[in-house]
């Protein structure tokens, strides 16, 4: 898919793993067969292709950040974090489940939309689950399913609504997006440094004994 998007003439593509909030974008292929987790995704995307490539996909904080730039990525795409931020326009009940979700509270379903994405997990998507294949297909399934989300959110009812968010989750905490964005890049760039000094002590002479 790394390879269409450079054929089609696209300035970048997304590379985005198995920990990603949200649907698959994948288009080539049923989503279920493109669920290569970021780590490995992303380096052999970027040995694939000559454009930009920007990793998504379980990357919350500055760890996550400059772990994909050392695996060769040109940027990062973070959404997860962000929809957790005072600026999102996330229904509040939505917000506060992910700052208080656990390292499995998120799982790849179908129930809402008919598409496959990762959402937190509630008892909508536990007790849809056996019916999944007797639904009606995308987007019928997420036009269905609209009224319903729309009354939960109303009111504040977690456990009927659709919570898209990624593995990363567990990471995030409650912010405005400026202190995220100053984190990020404050951080990542203490990170870095990090990186650079251990590579260039790890490659120095050894010192005479």
């Amino acid at each position: 898919e790394a390879r269409a998007v450079e054929a089609a003439g696209l300035d970048a593509v997304v590379a985005t793993g198995f920990e990603a909030g949200g649907h698959r974008p994948s288009f080539l292929q049923e989503a279920e067969e493109c669920l290569t987790g970021t780590l490995a995704l992303v380096p052999q995307v970027v040995d694939s292709v000559r454009i930009p490539v920007i990793a998504a996909g379980g990357i919350a904080d500055a760890r996550g950040v400059a772990a994909a730039l050392a695996l060769g990525a040109d940027a990062v795409q973070i959404g997860t974090a962000f929809l957790a931020c005072d600026e999102s326009g996330a229904p509040a009940v939505h917000k506060e489940a992910m700052l208080a979700t656990g390292p499995r509270d998120t799982a790849l379903s179908r129930v809402f939309s008919g598409r496959l994405a990762r959402s937190l997990r509630n008892r909508f998507m536990d007790e849809m689950a056996p019916h999944v294949a007797d639904l009606p297909p995308f987007p019928v399934r997420n036009w269905l399913s609209g009224t319903l989300r729309k009354a939960a959110i109303e009111q504040g009812r977690s456990d009927l609504i659709s919570m898209q968010a990624g593995q990363g989750a567990p990471l995030i905490h409650r912010r405005d997006a400026t202190e995220l964005m100053d984190d990020l890049i404050r951080e990542t760039a203490r990170l870095l440094a990090r990186m650079s000094s251990a590579e260039t002590a790890y490659g120095a002479a050894p010192a005479d004994v």
